[in-house]
Parts: C-alpha cells; sequence; structure tokens
C-alpha cells in the first residue's frame, strides 16, 4: 500500500501517449493472487462522454493490435503493468487512445487492487486516486507541416 501522495492529479495530453510509473511501498507485498484495474470515469456515477474505446483488444491490457475508436463511454481503463519484483504498476495510454478524449475533458481516476486470498476481509484496496483533466493540442499530425532543423 502507498503510504504517501495517494491523491495525485493526471494531465493527459491530446496527440501523446501517457505513461505513470506507481511504486509501492516496501512495506506492501505484491503477491501473484493480486490484480489491478486503473479506471478513468467522468463522474462517480459514471456518466457517459465520447471518449477512446478498443474496437479489438481486451480493456486494462496492451496489445499490439489494439484498435482504439471514439465512442461513448462510461469508462476507459488505462492499460497496465504491474511488476511484483520490482512493486510497481505502471499505466500507459496511447496516443491513438488519447485523441479519442475530447478537448478538455475532466474527470476521476483510480488505481485499484483485488486480493482474493484476504477472503472476506479487505479484498479491495485503493491505493491512488485523483483528478484528471486531458489538454487539447494546437500541432495536429494530418494538417500541419513539420520542417526539419536547419543549421
Amino acid at each position: 500500500m502507498l503510504t504517501n501522495e495517494q491523491y495525485k492529479d493526471v494531465q493527459i495530453m491530446q496527440g501523446a501517449g501517457f505513461k505513470m510509473v506507481v511504486t509501492m511501498d516496501s512495506t506492501h507485498t505484491m503477491s501473484n493472487t493480486m490484480t489491478y484495474s486503473a479506471v478513468i470515469v467522468k463522474d462517480k456515477a459514471r456518466s457517459s462522454f465520447t471518449g477512446p474505446k478498443k474496437n479489438q483488444g481486451t480493456q486494462g491490457t496492451y496489445a499490439s493490435n489494439d484498435d482504439w475508436i471514439s465512442g461513448s463511454v462510461s469508462s476507459v481503463h488505462f492499460n497496465l503493468v504491474a511488476d511484483r519484483s520490482a512493486g510497481t504498476v505502471t499505466l500507459t495510454l496511447p496516443e491513438a487512445a488519447n485523441r479519442h478524449f475530447t478537448d478538455d475533458f475532466e474527470g476521476l481516476w483510480d488505481l485499484i487492487e483485488y486480493d482474493p486470498s484476504a477472503g472476506s476481509g479487505d479484498q479491495y484496496t485503493r491505493h491512488m486516486q485523483g483528478d484528471i483533466v486531458v489538454s487539447s493540442n494546437a500541432t495536429s499530425k494530418e494538417f500541419d507541416t513539420f520542417t526539419a532543423t536547419v543549421a
């Protein structure tokens, strides 16, 4: 479990990939039975919004053939990799997903751990949470000219 900075605001830039590595406290053991989920929502009620969704691929898992499209969604799953030996969870969203958020999207995100070995106790632990904002970009790969540096 994280003991410091459990609340983190996140900014995603449209037209760019996103990556954040969350490092667990040294006192927290990440066992093989634990699984993780990190989700973006508009609000606690999971109201729908226009954003990225996978047309092909598994939510929360990166695959080279992921196909991101724009659509009405109630949540967006970060691609997630838990490295138990390093005690980290890496959250990513590729540019192909981030371009489908509407300009200036604002919402919430969190990182949850599920531990079925906890029995009837606390099986779910929220490790981190915060606000999220998507900042629109001015430069477009489709419409703008990119020029090499001339010395």
